[in-house]
């Protein structure tokens, strides 16, 4: 059985420098209400109102600009993969976020906006249309293909898609509905080898028909699925090209980062001029003719050329920006403003919210110290850890003279996005003499006067993992400290492994979030605009890496939480975007009650600019600063 996994384009939360189970929700609220805890308002779009004014509509309009020029993009990590479905890491999404588009993207005021589509299906234009009852069409897959999905059907629907006319691939073939279509057949083959998204949803498609002229396509899904709009903004693959590649061996030979990919056809502003590994640049594509949003004007690139350009680490980025090299310096945090404030004449530094948020992972496992301590399994010892963390003193260590950013930490969803909220979330607030008695009453206990706890001879000392990113040892040498107050050890292990996949690494790899070799961890996630995609792979329980399943799934914290996985089913067959909303609200309420991750902040993203940059429009969505590379331009 193929390897569930989600959508090139909601690549629901997008592992940065790291990567949640469950106990009694009950309980969890008890032990929150007792334990010094604060009640906070609701905040995001109440429920029960119109949820189209928070989808669709985009504000952007860009300014027409003057042909000509070459901007110089930068990254500390190189690029090695540039077809989307063999890759969703941030080094890689930049680029062929200038040269492979799909239908829609998200825009820098985070609403669903047509790119390479003329319109954004919605119900109440009527381009979406559910089914009246369940069972209208027969999943195309037999029964043992859903293993993974919820039991319970819930009534299909159909889109109905179209796509601007007289478009062209780079190489002067036609570019139509037709290539999505293929699209969707060449992810769900079964000799492909390697994809890491793209196959949830595509599976759930029964019939895909599209019109002679190619320019509409109807596509009807078996069953409810509230992740359908990340799926049909998927990047679309140039059918002409790919099926001349064996898909066996298409990760290694379609989109490579080498010469062979000059002649690979692009839908997006550029084309491919040289690839090599420290150096990408792109050419104007002559043939590219669309813009973002409705009504737009399509167009070509204003720019003739982009280079990217990708440093050996981080400080050489930095150098070479405050040398006025670079005219956008990506892939920095709040951390970095500092380095880069004094930018040089012509250029400026900024600083804003991204949807990403910092989090500590405790591993629900439960095998043995090492691999998910027991004690972690314990709500109570949960909620006792969380309320021992100084958030704010931990904050200003990280990131000296940083402000703190505005929102409380304690929701699972960035700011800005809009399906966050505070309704019904009890945040955990630091009190170590509630952890102590909490954890005290789990019968956790000095018994050897060594000032660590333990209980039937296993002390409560917890690996903590993380990549050695220096704010992240800086980081963890802060909760060592604060968790030494309330007897419980933090063993502060850097290991560049932590992320790579399992077949990539021995069972009894230490520190590993896919093989679950640890207890605690921090990293970061990059959320989505789709709440399917932000939720349904990183908390149910069906997500969990295991040997029966070859390690497929994103819940690295092993979450099994019947709660959890009830809202998660029920999201999973959700269509209409108003229940869905409605959904993600509980989501975060059991979240937040089970402890499944500690929130420790919300991250902003950094940027190093040319001031004579226009129409450059931040995206909070950190892996699609270009998703208006085509309205980029010079203005000196």
């Amino acid at each position: 059985m193929q390897k569930r996994m989600f959508a090139p384009f909601v690549i629901m939360m997008l592992i940065l420098a790291a990567c949640g189970q469950g106990g009694e929700s009950g309980e969890a609220s008890e032990q929150a209400s007792e334990g010094g805890s604060a009640s906070v308002e609701p905040s995001g779009p109440p429920p029960g109102e119109d949820i189209d004014a928070a989808l669709f509509g985009t504000d952007y309009t860009a300014e027409a600009g003057t042909p000509g020029g070459t901007v110089v993009i930068s990254d500390w990590q190189a690029a090695e993969q540039l077809n989307p479905y063999y890759s969703s890491g941030f080094k890689n999404t930049q680029v062929f976020a200038s040269t492979l588009l799909g239908l829609f993207t998200v825009s820098n005021d985070g609403k669903w906006a047509a790119d390479l589509a003329e319109t954004v299906p919605t119900i109440a234009s009527g381009g979406v249309v559910l089914d009246d009852e369940v069972g209208v069409a027969e999943c195309p897959l037999d029964a043992d293909a859903y293993a993974a999905y919820p039991e319970e059907l819930t009534p299909g629907f159909t889109v109905n898609l179209d796509i601007k006319p007289d478009l062209l691939w780079s190489d002067g073939e036609p570019l139509d509905l037709n290539d999505l279509a293929f699209t969707k057949d060449w992810v769900l083959d079964p000799e492909q080898v390697g994809l890491v998204s793209g196959v949830t949803g595509w599976d759930l498609i029964d019939t895909f028909d599209v019109a002679d002229d190619g320019l509409t396509a109807t596509v009807h899904f078996c069953r409810g699925f509230a992740g359908f709009y990340g799926l049909l903004a998927s990047n679309i693959l140039p059918e002409h090209y790919m099926s001349e590649i064996p898909v066996a061996e298409a990760s290694e030979t379609s989109y490579p980062v080498g010469p062979s990919t000059v002649d690979a056809p692009t839908s997006g502003p550029f084309q491919y001029a040289s690839l090599a590994p420290d150096t990408i640049e792109l050419a104007r594509n002559d043939n590219y003719n669309s813009c973002v949003g409705e009504g737009c004007t399509p167009h070509t690139a204003y720019l003739d050329r982009v280079i990217y350009r990708f440093y050996a680490d981080k400080d050489a980025m930095i150098a070479g920006f405050l040398a006025g090299e670079i005219d956008v310096a990506t892939d920095l945090l709040q951390g970095d403003f500092a380095a880069i404030e004094a930018a040089p004449e012509g250029f400026e530094a900024t600083i804003d919210p991204a949807w990403e948020y910092e989090h500590f992972d405790m591993n629900f496992l439960g095998e043995g110290p090492g691999r998910g301590h027991p004690a972690l399994t314990d709500t109570a010892v949960r909620q006792a850890i969380a309320q021992s963390i100084d958030k704010t003193a931990l904050y200003e260590t990280v990131y000296p003279g940083v402000p703190l950013p505005e929102q409380e930490p304690c929701s699972p969803v960035a700011p800005g996005l809009y399906y966050g909220t505070t309704e019904g979330l009890t945040c955990v607030e630091y009190d170590p003499d509630a952890a102590n008695a909490a954890l005290d009453d789990a019968g956790w206990v000095d018994s050897n006067g060594d000032g660590t706890r333990d209980k039937d001879g296993v002390e409560l000392v917890l690996l903590h993992c993380h990549t050695g990113a220096p704010f992240r040892q800086n980081a963890g040498d802060v909760l060592a400290s604060q968790l030494a107050e309330v007897g419980v050890g933090l063993t502060n292990t850097a290991e560049p492994t932590i992320f790579d996949g399992w077949t990539d690494v021995d069972p009894d790899q230490t520190c590993n979030l896919a093989r679950g070799t640890y207890d605690t961890s921090e990293f970061a996630w990059v959320q989505s605009f789709d709440i399917f995609g932000s939720f349904y792979y990183t908390y149910h329980s069906s997500q969990i890496p295991t040997e029966e399943n070859q390690g497929a799934g994103a819940n690295y914290v092993r979450l099994n939480s019947p709660e959890m996985d009830e809202v998660l089913d029920t999201l999973f067959g959700t269509t209409d975007p108003q229940a869905v909303f409605e959904l993600a609200a509980q989501i975060q309420q059991i979240h937040t009650e089970q402890q499944v991750e500690v929130v420790l902040y919300y991250r902003s993203g950094v940027r190093g600019l040319n001031s004579s940059l226009g129409n450059f429009a931040r995206n909070p969505v950190t892996y699609s600063d270009m998703w208006n590379i085509a309205d980029w331009f010079l203005t000196e």
